[in-house]
């Protein structure tokens, strides 16, 4: 039996992972966001259609936030397996936004339970203050990862030396949450999930209104779209703060990204989801553009990781014009039989389609309405 790189399969897990991860926490940030919204308009409006349009929200997102879980659990895993090293800086020289991130993470799960299971049972401003600890909560969690990012692509607060062949890592004294790098890129990941999201609330909220008549369908399909195109816009222009940010303190990483013309390309990708959300102010075009919507900005989200991770690459750290390999954090005590990366996949594979499943009879056969009408 041969064995596999562990740097290959430890890339390739890792990625495979996160790709799926990213989607379904992106649509929790951006739900646990708008829904809010829209019961404070409900509250403000005291119009009774957007709150249970938000109770409907809430409910599909419980059931996705359950596998974002599961596979933030495995990234966890497999970074801890593989590159220990990085585990170390995330959990010391990144203390504060990892922290931070935790935080977030308790704060969500709880306000998330909380707020589910006391719809009409308590008071109305205090069940949206709930509502504004959740999404208070999920933004939290995006300091963690986007912090680790930002220290890959310029290691802000980090002190690197080598004795002997080996490589240490300590803090330098600078705060990690000062990376220039950081926080255009922390507004990104922020903007560009609220607008994922939207899109996919105002594609359902769109095909609902056309067959559903009621006030609920009507007024939230409205608030859906302004959502969708004020985080549009604000995600392209937090996208080139990024890459200005990157030109300015990772060189390395932007002239990697600039000569194989992934910049252009990111550019041209945030201009296709503003143009595409203010697309959606015409009744004809809504159709088509709410779903391209949710898949063009899906598509600028991983482009961009994958490409600022490409230009990166064979370094897992860069500094100035050089950096780390990933080779030299690698975990050299752990080797990978050839048998563990197709378990691995095998079990990805039924994973996914055990969750699709549960979805679709969560969202067709036993929805909301029907649950009720059931208990009553």
């Amino acid at each position: 039996m041969f064995t596999i790189s562990n740097v290959f399969w430890g890339i390739a897990s890792i990625g495979a992972t996160f790709f799926l991860h990213i989607f379904f926490v992106s649509l929790v940030l951006g739900l646990s966001v708008i829904i809010p919204i829209f019961e404070i308009i409900g509250y403000k409006r005291k119009n009774e259609g957007f709150y249970r349009f938000a109770r409907r929200l809430t409910s599909y997102m419980v059931r996705v936030d359950l596998f974002a879980g599961v596979l933030a659990t495995w990234l966890t895993v497999f970074l801890a397996a593989y590159w220990p090293s990085l585990l170390y800086i995330a959990t010391n020289i990144l203390f504060y936004p990892i922290t931070l991130a935790l935080a977030g993470i308790m704060i969500a799960l709880v306000s998330t339970a909380l707020y589910w299971y006391t719809w009409d049972e308590m008071r109305k401003t205090t069940h949206i203050v709930v509502g504004l600890f959740m999404a208070a909560g999920a933004l939290m969690v995006a300091f963690g990862m986007n912090s680790i990012l930002a220290l890959m692509f310029n290691p802000y607060g980090v002190k690197i030396t080598s004795a002997m062949g080996l490589t240490f890592f300590g803090s330098n004294g600078l705060n990690p949450l000062a990376n220039p790098v950081f926080l255009p890129l922390m507004l990104f990941s922020w903007f560009i999930s609220i607008a994922l999201a939207s899109f996919i609330v105002l594609t359902f909220a769109f095909i609902r209104s056309k067959n559903d008549f009621t006030e609920e369908f009507q007024n939230t399909f409205k608030i859906s779209r302004l959502i969708s195109i004020v985080f549009s816009l604000l995600s392209a222009g937090t996208l080139a703060w990024t890459i200005l940010e990157l030109h300015n303190y990772s060189q390395y990483v932007y002239l990697g990204m600039a000569s194989r013309g992934f910049v252009a390309i990111s550019l041209a990708l945030a201009a296709i989801v503003a143009i595409v959300s203010l697309a959606s102010l015409s009744e004809e075009a809504i159709r088509y553009s709410a779903p391209l919507g949710a898949v063009s900005s899906y598509v600028l989200f991983m482009f961009f990781e994958i490409a600022a991770n490409t230009a990166r690459y064979p370094f897992m750290i860069v500094i100035n014009n050089t950096g780390i390999s990933s080779s030299v954090l690698i975990n050299p005590m752990f080797e990978i039989p050839a048998i563990l990366p197709v378990a691995g996949i095998g079990l990805l594979i039924v994973m996914m389609a055990t969750f699709l499943g549960t979805l679709y009879i969560a969202f067709f056969v036993f929805p909301v309405e029907r649950r009720g009408k059931i208990a009553g």
